[in-house]
């Protein structure tokens, strides 16, 4: 059972940021990001819409140049919103990269970028038309229950179905399975999460904590 570090391990480390991807690194099998195109073009990787949650910045990402944001904190700890460069840098090629797609447009580049990486990567994303840009790399299909899961993921030719943690169940964990696709759940927070999925046979935990990571 795979351990995937959620923003890099966000539990205990500013989230999203080249500190977080490399602590993150030495401790889980794979390490989840988000990516979203800045104001000056450049793949960079912060969850929301807008820095003002997690920064001293406020405004749309989409209205900073990558120079701007770099010169953000976020959470308090100096660290600056990276470019998806700078993060692809830091994973060692024993880890996986789960790039998640916050907008369309932005599938062309992550795989530009990670062409010559040394680590595996996963494109996910929760909408399907920013999944259907990707050509060269798996994918998964993130979404919040099981609904027509299987099916839409079978069509999209993904190779991971992502779901909320409560939405597995056991049938839904063999569909996923016997279509030859692995199962993750996401967000845990608690290592009693990660035991129920455990047995309902999951492949995979997002979690923000690394003592949630299945020993």
């Amino acid at each position: 059972m795979n351990c995937i570090a959620h923003r890099g391990f966000c539990g205990v480390n500013p989230e999203n940021t080249v500190s977080a991807v490399e602590d993150a690194a030495q401790r889980a099998d794979g390490v989840e990001v988000d990516v979203r195109i800045c104001g000056s073009g450049e793949l960079v990787v912060c969850h929301d819409e807008t820095v003002d949650r997690t920064t001293d910045g406020s405004g749309a990402v989409s209205a900073h140049t990558a120079a701007e944001l770099a010169e953000l904190s976020v959470e308090g700890s100096g660290f600056g919103v990276p470019t998806f460069e700078e993060v692809v840098a830091v994973i060692p090629e024993d880890v996986t990269l789960h790039a998640e797609l916050k907008e369309r447009g932005t599938g062309e580049g992550v795989e530009s970028i990670v062409s010559d990486a040394a680590c595996e990567t996963v494109v996910s994303s929760f909408d399907t038309d920013a999944l259907s840009e990707v050509e060269d790399l798996p994918t998964a299909l993130v979404q919040w229950d099981g609904t027509d899961a299987v099916e839409r993921a079978t069509e999209l030719g993904c190779s991971v179905v992502s779901l909320n943690l409560d939405a597995w169940t056991p049938s839904l964990v063999d569909r996923v399975q016997d279509a030859g696709m692995a199962a993750n759940g996401w967000t845990v927070t608690e290592a009693d999460e990660t035991e129920r999925l455990r047995e309902l046979g999951v492949d995979g935990v997002i979690t923000d904590f690394p003592d949630c990571c299945p020993s």
